[in-house]
């Protein structure tokens, strides 16, 4: 059962690297925001450039590419960084669809996590002493509400870019 688990965190962590479009449209949805839009603003609307949007904090960069299918995916960067950490439960994808009026923003499951929780309730009930285990759930729910933050973000750079507005800390800028 481990080595399964330890190859699914390699399967995903080489699926996220190679920005494997599957992988971003498939899975369970964590967080999903619809903005609704109107069809000029659907029109106008660039997600280019939007890591460029978002609030700089202390965490990992917020990293983001063009799919074939239009829409944009996005996850936390691999790169070396000094910043906060946490486990990453999302992948996220910021999609439009004009047909509904609405841009999508969906952050999907981590397999690794998923499986890690499906496994742990098992050899819990079966070996009690491994209940310190549940810790890795309170790491991953505080994880996830961290994410679920900088998720928001995103759906508010995308508002902003609906609406024509500047994002915050470019208006605040000296000239």
């Amino acid at each position: 059962m481990v080595i399964a688990l330890i190859t699914l965190l390699l399967v995903e962590i080489l699926l996220l690297v190679m920005w494997a479009p599957f992988f971003f449209r498939t899975g369970i949805a964590l967080f999903n925001q619809r903005i609704a839009a109107t069809p000029t603003e659907l029109a106008q609307l660039s997600l280019a450039g939007l890591e460029h949007d978002l609030p700089t904090d202390t965490w990992l960069r917020l990293v983001f590419r063009a799919l074939p299918d239009g829409s944009v995916a996005f996850r936390e960067s691999f790169a070396p960084s000094f910043g906060g950490r946490y486990f990453p439960l999302m992948r996220g994808r910021v999609m439009i669809d004009a047909r509904r009026r609405e841009v999508r923003v969906v952050g999907l499951c981590s397999w690794f996590a998923l499986g890690l929780t499906l496994m742990m309730v098992p050899i819990i009930l079966v070996r009690p002493a491994a209940s310190p285990m549940l810790v890795a759930l309170l790491l991953f729910y505080i994880g996830f509400y961290i994410q679920r933050r900088r998720y928001a973000n995103v759906v508010e750079a995308v508002r902003a870019r609906l609406r024509s507005e500047f994002p915050q800390r470019l208006v605040a800028a000296p000239h």
